[in-house]
């Protein structure tokens, strides 16, 4: 067998993936807000603690330990999100041609019209290794390009005001931008509103 033959893909771990060694336990507490009620804070607080004006989940981005697919790196995925990046190489994933974003999606994740979703983008080169990766998404694969993505909420865990912020009454609520319940939230993923889908082919190389 020739060596180009006998060639194996390394595998890639996805940019956006967390890894075990990444969390990180930071105490919470109630500070007062402008006007009226509380938001959240950590006790010792810093600069890029809030975007978008909500609390976001502090990691490191060591990618140490072990990859955990169940998971993403919340500043990574928002990221990727916010910047039009692909999950699995960080590299642009907006078409240059056309200047649409390139986006794969479980095709049991809806219809593919215009919602929000918590999957980043990704782009067209990367597709196929995603799709191979992935036995999921090997049976329901769905490619899409959109127009534009904007910032629809978030997906967190949301606790009860003035009471201690040790145990959240809700997992992975998602809680949109215009929702009372923003400040009393640890954000750990942004969710992207999509404009203008557009189911696509998937593309071989």
């Amino acid at each position: 067998m020739s060596g180009k033959n006998a060639a194996v893909t390394a595998f890639r771990y996805p940019y956006v993936i967390g890894w075990t060694g990444e969390a990180e336990r930071h105490r919470l507490i109630w500070v007062p807000r402008p006007l009226s009620s509380v938001r959240l804070s950590y006790v010792d607080s810093r600069p890029g603690d809030y975007e978008l004006g909500v609390l976001r989940l502090r990691q490191n981005g060591r990618r140490a330990g072990r990859p955990d697919f169940t998971t993403v790196n919340t500043r990574r995925q928002w990221r990727c999100m916010a910047r039009s990046w692909c999950q699995v190489c960080a590299g642009s994933a907006v078409d240059t041609e056309t200047g649409r974003i390139w986006w794969l999606l479980s095709s049991d994740q809806g219809d593919g019209g215009d919602g929000y979703t918590n999957a980043p983008p990704t782009c067209r080169a990367c597709i196929p290794e995603a799709i191979s990766q992935c036995s999921h998404l090997r049976r329901h694969a769905a490619v899409f390009t959109v127009a534009e993505c904007v910032p629809f909420g978030v997906r967190g865990d949301v606790f009860v005001p003035g009471l201690p912020p040790l145990v959240p009454f809700a997992v992975n609520r998602v809680v949109r931008f215009d929702d009372a319940e923003l400040p009393h939230c640890v954000a750990r993923e942004l969710l992207m509103r999509v404009v203008d889908v557009r189911e696509e082919k998937a593309t071989d190389h």
